[in-house]
């Protein structure tokens, strides 16, 4: 947690939810990792892109923390993730997809107009869970340190200090933008 990893698996469940798209790897494991991607990052997805993902193996890179008492990666970018194979019957294979098109000259500037025109509100979901994710990695630093029974533990809990007020500080913005 709290690192940058790859992971491959099958994905067992998919859905949509406004502006995000989660990959479950075991949706009855409310402990299993999940997968986020933030789709208005992601320009050459289809209108519903859960059914690019939902039964096929993905390899996914990013930066794993906790949320609501679950693993998450959370997914800014297409190059994060990628199709490896296929699950389930042999079928007939789906017509191909159309070409992506191209990526603008200007890359980064797609990209900040595309994250400044997401939904006000599940960017500031995507800010708490940042938050949030911080918080409980300096709160899990400062109670290993009280655990330990050292009495030097204000480098951990100055630390702490100012993630809670950011913390903070997002939960408001999440009430403001999502009324």
């Amino acid at each position: 947690m709290g690192e940058v990893v790859t992971i491959e698996g099958m994905i067992a469940a998919a859905h949509g939810t406004g502006d995000t798209c989660v990959l479950e790897f075991a949706p009855d494991d409310p402990h299993a990792l999940r997968v986020i991607l933030l789709l208005p990052m992601f320009s050459s997805l289809p209108p519903k892109p859960e059914r690019l993902y939902a039964e096929k193996r993905v390899r996914a890179s990013g930066l794993v923390r906790r949320f609501a008492g679950r693993l998450e990666m959370v997914l800014r970018s297409p190059a994060q993730i990628e199709v490896v194979d296929v699950a389930g019957s042999a079928t007939a294979p789906a017509p191909p997809e159309p070409p992506a098109e191209k990526p603008p000259r200007a890359l980064s500037e797609a990209v900040a107009r595309q994250l400044a025109a997401a939904a006000p509100c599940e960017r500031a979901r995507a800010r708490w869970r940042d938050a949030a994710g911080t918080a409980g990695e300096l709160s899990t630093a400062l109670g290993r340190c009280l655990e330990s029974g050292s009495y030097r533990c204000r480098r951990e809990s100055a630390a702490l200090a100012p993630a809670l007020t950011a913390l903070e500080w997002a939960e408001q913005q999440v009430e403001e933008a999502c009324r």
